[in-house]
C-alpha cells in the first residue's frame, strides 16, 4: 500500500514537471498570443471614442429668489389690512421648499425630457432618421441621461449628468436641459399666481361698477326729489326759508322733525338753495369723490396692480454648480484596459498550449 502511494505521489509530481515544462517550451507561444492580445486591447483603448461626462447641482431657492413672487401674499393680506373686507383669502405665501418641489418635478419629467430630446437632442443626429432610429435614440438618452433626487427629508441637493463623446456640446446641453425645468417650474407657479390675482382683480372690478351704478342711481333720485321740492317753493314763492323755519344742516340729510331725504320738507330750504343744488348734480359728471367705500377699493386694485409676474424675478431653484466642459474622458480607462488586456492574453496563452498538449497526448 505504501509503495502504491509512494508511486502516485511520484506519478503527480511527474506530470506537473511535465507540464511545467511543456509550458517552459511554449513559452514564445505565450508571450506571442499575451502580446497580441495586450496589443489589441490598447489599440482599442487608443483608437475608441472617449466618452465624457458633465454634472449641473442645484439647491433650493432662497428666499430672496421668491420675493416677487411673495409680495402678492402682502398685498393681498397685511398691507391693505383696515381696507374693507375682502371675502377672497390672502395668496398664501410661497416658501423655498415648495417652489423646489415644483422644479424637482419638472426636472423629472416626460415632458422636459421630450422636450430636450425634440429641441435639443434629436436635431443633432442625422438628419433622415427613421421611427426606430428615433427610438434608438430616446434609449440612448435614456442611458447616458442620470437624474439623482434628494431621498431624504434633509437632504436638498440634486443632480443631472450627461454622458456623450462632444465634451463642450454636453455641457451646454447638460445646463440648457436643467434651464428648461426652472422655466417650466417658473411658469407653472406664476401661472397659478396670475390665476388669484386675475379672480381679485375682477372680483374688485364688479364692486367698484357696482357702487359706481349705486351712486349714479342715488344722484338721480336726489335730482327728482330736488326738482318737486322746487316745485313746491316756487308755487308757495318761498325764496329762502322763513324766519324761525326747522334748522336744516347742510352737512346733514335730516330735518329736525323729517328726514329730509323723504322729500316731505325739502322744499323748505327755498327756491334759491333748491335751485343750486339742482344745478350742482345735474351738471356734476362723476359720483367717486362720493362713495366712502371707494377709496379703499381703488387701492387694493392699485395694489393688486403693483404684482409683478414676470418669470425673470422669479427662481425655483439655486445652480450649485453649473455644467463645465470635461478635460478628461470617463470612457475608455486605457490603463485599466490595457493590464486586463495582459492578464487576458496570458491566460489564453497557457489555455491554448494546455489544449493543444492534452490534444497531442490522447492521440
Amino acid at each position: 500500500m505504501a509503495n502504491e502511494a509512494h508511486n502516485r505521489y511520484s506519478a503527480n509530481e511527474i506530470d506537473l514537471h511535465e507540464l511545467l515544462q511543456t509550458l517552459w517550451q511554449s513559452k514564445v507561444l505565450i508571450v506571442a498570443i499575451t502580446l497580441v492580445v495586450t496589443c489589441i486591447a490598447g489599440a482599442y483603448a487608443i483608437f475608441s471614442m472617449p466618452v465624457y461626462r458633465t454634472t449641473v447641482q442645484t439647491l433650493p431657492p432662497t428666499a430672496s429668489n421668491l420675493a416677487s413672487y411673495n409680495i402678492a401674499s402682502q398685498l393681498t393680506g397685511n398691507a391693505i389690512r383696515g381696507t374693507v373686507s375682502d371675502p377672497a383669502p390672502r395668496i398664501e405665501p410661497l416658501t423655498p421648499q415648495d417652489a423646489y418641489k415644483v422644479f424637482l418635478r419638472y426636472l423629472n419629467s416626460n415632458t422636459i425630457r421630450q422636450g430636450f430630446f425634440d429641441n435639443y437632442y434629436l436635431p443633432a443626429q442625422d438628419d433622415n432618421y427613421t421611427e426606430a432610429e428615433k427610438q434608438r435614440a430616446w434609449k440612448q438618452l435614456d442611458d447616458e441621461l442620470t437624474i439623482r433626487l434628494p431621498k431624504r427629508p434633509d437632504e436638498y441637493e440634486a443632480s443631472l449628468s450627461l454622458e456623450g463623446y462632444n465634451s463642450l456640446t454636453i455641457a451646454k446641453w447638460a445646463n440648457a436641459y436643467v434651464e428648461l425645468a426652472v422655466q417650466a417650474a417658473s411658469k407653472d407657479i406664476l401661472s397659478g399666481l396670475a390665476g388669484e390675482v386675475n379672480i381679485r382683480k375682477l372680483s374688485l372690478e364688479d364692486q367698484i361698477n357696482t357702487l359706481r351704478k349705486v351712486a349714479e342711481k342715488i344722484q338721480q333720485d336726489r335730482i327728482v326729489r330736488l326738482r318737486e321740492a322746487l316745485a313746491i317753493a316756487e308755487s308757495i314763492n318761498l325764496e329762502t326759508p322763513h324766519d324761525g323755519a326747522p334748522f336744516i344742516a347742510l352737512n346733514s340729510d335730516s330735518l329736525t322733525t323729517e328726514n329730509i331725504n323723504s322729500g316731505s320738507l325739502l322744499y323748505l330750504r327755498g327756491v334759491r338753495a333748491l335751485r343750486s343744488e339742482l344745478q350742482q348734480l345735474e351738471g356734476r359728471e362723476a359720483t367717486d369723490a362720493y362713495i366712502a367705500e371707494l377709496p379703499d377699493l381703488l387701492k387694493k386694485q392699485a395694489l393688486l396692480s403693483s404684482i409683478n409676474l414676470n418669470p425673470e424675478l422669479i427662481s425655483v431653484a439655486t445652480i450649485d454648480r453649473a455644467a463645465v466642459v470635461p478635460e478628461e474622458p470617463i470612457k475608455p480607462q486605457k490603463a485599466l484596459i490595457t493590464i486586463l488586456g495582459f492578464f487576458l492574453g496570458l491566460t489564453l496563452g497557457v489555455f491554448f498550449v494546455l489544449i493543444r498538449k492534452f490534444a497531442s497526448g490522447t492521440r
